[in-house]
């Protein structure tokens, strides 16, 4: 029992002293865009999401879908309920890792990073790629900004019957299939 004790309390330790970095939700911007009627493009967000870095260069996020703002409340409740399914499927995360990660190198200059990773949405699983500019301040913080928007595919994710719902509840024309994201990120240290 003591050998279990003493191991846990050992990687516990290694855990906490490993440096890693934690979103900083209040500088940090998750939005991504909505065509309806083939012209009427608008901007969307969500307002919670959290992200993680550890040293290795292996990053998570989680994103809230229950949060989507859109700045009209019915269709806040209608993307929850018909396009995301919130009650199913509250959350999408992303994962991956950055290789051969020097936090070092990003402090010199912002730095073009091609980055693949693992979306989950809506019980479904992809790799995407975001190409994103990195820079990291004198304090330790991250910023990582998409340079193109992240284009997300509603068959990819099991979205089309959703979205083609929210069409015809609202009585338009179109909805398009693909969804630019746009990333703006802040990283601090965590304590």
């Amino acid at each position: 029992m003591w050998k279990k004790t003493m191991m846990a309390a050992l990687a516990c330790w290694a855990v906490s002293v490993q440096a890693d970095w934690t979103l900083d939700g209040n500088e940090s911007q998750l939005t991504f865009l909505s065509d309806k009627n083939a012209g009427i493009v608008e901007q969307h967000h969500f307002q919670s999401f959290d992200a993680q870095l550890t040293s290795d260069g292996v990053f998570s996020a989680s994103i809230d879908l229950a949060s989507v703002e859109t700045a009209i409340h019915i269709r806040n409740e209608r993307m929850r309920e018909m396009l995301f399914k919130v009650a199913d499927y509250p959350k999408a995360t992303l994962s991956g890792a950055l290789d051969a990660f020097d936090s070092d190198a990003f402090s010199k200059r912002p730095q073009l990073v091609s980055i693949d990773m693992n979306l989950s949405l809506n019980g479904s699983d992809k790799r995407v790629s975001a190409n994103c500019w990195v820079s990291k301040d004198a304090a330790g913080a991250f910023y990582v900004l998409s340079a193109q928007p992240i284009l997300i595919r509603a068959e990819d994710f099991g979205l089309s019957a959703g979205i083609e719902a929210l069409r015809a509840v609202a009585g338009l024309k179109t909805i398009s299939q693909t969804v630019p994201v746009s990333i703006n990120l802040r990283l601090i240290p965590s304590t």
